[in-house]
């Protein structure tokens, strides 16, 4: 199988962050058997999110996506997913109870905006990580 890693965040186009992520993602990867075609550094623009997935999805079976789905209105991976599958967002119960969960064991207050990153793709299957802590597409 062959994939392609997208790397979300104007701040990765800068020369003060570094984008260990995909690095941490093609050696998961590799140990799968699964072969990286192309790694892609994209900004925060939703045509430009867009174009990146629309592009690697031509390409390849697996699209692996890296940042750009966390709570503020500049994280619009999520947006430019639905967008280009002609899918509506809808939010996830299970993905708010996790979220929920996190800010309780941390004790801390949960703001509205957070339940931003319960919104996901009609149809998404939504998995854990590995540490099981954070929901992923």
């Amino acid at each position: 199988m062959k994939a392609e890693i997208i790397a979300v965040g104007s701040e990765l186009l800068t020369p003060d962050r570094v984008d260990t992520n995909s690095l941490f993602l093609t050696a998961q990867l590799n140990r799968l058997g699964i072969e990286v075609r192309r790694k892609t550094v994209v900004g925060d623009e939703l045509d430009a999110l867009r174009d990146a997935f629309g592009d690697a999805m031509e390409r390849v079976e697996l699209v692996i996506s890296s940042g750009g789905l966390g709570p503020t209105e500049d994280d619009r991976t999520r947006e430019a997913v639905a967008d280009l599958l002609g899918r509506k967002l809808q939010r996830d119960p299970a993905v708010m109870r996790q979220i929920e969960a996190r800010f309780r064991q941390l004790e801390r207050p949960m703001s509205e905006v957070n339940a931003r990153q319960a919104l996901v793709p009609e149809g998404a299957a939504v998995l854990e990580n590995a540490r099981g802590t954070a929901p992923g597409l």
